[in-house]
């Protein structure tokens, strides 16, 4: 595939904005402009160019405002929604750094200075359930209260309410689907504003989520399909064992147990050790995890959504997110996804649907009909057209 950036990671983030060009959220020009200027390896030269754009896209957006030019000014809120979302990516080690702050303000600002622009009603979401916090929106085709099937889609791992209009919401409103995209413990601003870090039991989140949605307007309580992509895709199985009112699940990719992926990744001798929590072992998996930069980068900001400080730590709480012996508790019919080359695909997607119980359709999208890599990458058309297809099959 074409590389933009001569910075493996680099590119791959940047394929995001790509996608989000099919949403009117990016400009193709205005992003492979921005690409020239990143320099490879520089995270400062990564946030400042993607600020910069944010900030012209917002001026942008209130000039044509400003002469009632709606269309303009919300895909210019929207483009800014994305790129100040790109500009925090590599400053989320630190829930103080002032990047991730101006950034993620300037997210959220540019994407709710859209809502009223959007042409369907929006309703904001905020659970405060026991020590669980819950934030979303609520897409609706229109206001007349008929009621229709509804997308339910949890945050991944580095991903944020907002940035649900993209992955989820503008492809459900266009099949005539309300969306519900919310963050919860370890995402978005529930981790970067009140601090509420990752957690496992994802049916703490999920089950007031539900309880909130079908108090709406304009749902029909038989017709939920709960999606969950990225991280997600361990997090919404494990919420959907505990609930059911869903009507379908669908995991992309799917996933079952990170312990048995920690095991495999780090090997049978660092495995033992870090059940016998041997003091020394920090150092030596920081030989090999925190030595290139983009690798350290990633490791850290995973740690800081989970709340732990040590590799060992994290590798450890990792292990606790597990569908073992839960998985035969989901009642729905699920659609089990994954992606040629996923990195976040931990090759267990038989392992998930074998534990099932109800009908499950297994499919692995492909890099030759240009829908591999994470998420499938830029095919987001061939994902919607089979998850679509699909969801009509079975709802009927």
């Amino acid at each position: 595939m074409t590389r933009f950036i001569e910075d493996d990671d680099f590119n791959d983030q940047f394929l995001r904005t790509l996608t989000a060009a099919t949403r009117d959220s990016a400009d193709l020009g205005e992003a492979l402009a921005i690409a020239e200027r990143i320099v490879p390896g520089d995270f400062a030269s990564w946030a400042r160019e993607w600020t910069r754009a944010a900030e012209q896209s917002v001026v942008d957006a209130d000039t044509s405002l400003g002469v009632d030019d709606t269309v303009s000014a919300r895909r210019a809120y929207l483009r800014a929604a994305e790129y100040y979302r790109q500009a925090s990516f590599y400053s989320r080690t630190d829930l103080d750094d002032p990047i991730l702050h101006s950034s993620y303000s300037g997210h959220v600002s540019a994407f709710r200075s859209a809502l009223p622009l959007l042409g369907h009603p929006v309703i904001p979401m905020e659970i405060r359930h026991g020590d669980v916090l819950v934030r979303g929106y609520l897409f609706l085709p229109d206001d007349s209260g008929q009621a229709r099937p509804t997308i339910i889609q949890p945050a991944g791992y580095d991903s944020t309410a907002e940035s649900g209009y993209i992955t989820a919401a503008a492809s459900a409103l266009a099949h005539g689907m309300n969306c519900l995209s919310f963050e919860g413990p370890g995402q978005g601003g529930v981790l970067y504003e009140d601090r509420v870090t990752m957690r496992p039991d994802y049916e703490v989140v999920l089950t007031p989520a539900i309880d909130w949605l079908l108090q709406q307007k304009g749902v029909d309580a038989s017709q939920l399909i709960l999606l969950g992509r990225s991280f997600a895709g361990y997090l919404a199985p494990r919420g959907a064992a505990s609930d059911s009112r869903l009507a379908a699940l669908i995991c992309d990719p799917a996933q079952y147990d990170f312990g048995a992926g920690v095991r495999k990744q780090t090997g049978d001798e660092v495995w033992q050790r870090l059940q016998d929590h041997d003091p020394t072992l920090d150092d030596d998996l920081a030989l090999f995890l925190l030595a290139e930069p983009h690798k350290a980068n990633g490791f850290r900001w995973r740690m800081t959504a989970h709340g732990v400080s040590s590799l060992s730590d994290y590798l450890r709480h990792m292990t606790t997110f597990s569908l073992v012996g839960l998985a035969d508790r989901i009642t729905c019919p699920t659609l089990a996804l994954a992606g040629e080359g996923d990195f976040a695909n931990t090759g267990q997607l038989d392992v998930f649907a074998d534990a099932l119980t109800v009908p499950v359709t297994r499919h692995e999208f492909t890099i030759a009909e240009g829908a591999g890599g994470h998420c499938e990458g830029l095919g987001q058309e061939r994902f919607d057209q089979y998850v679509y297809g699909w969801l009509a099959r079975t709802l009927r």
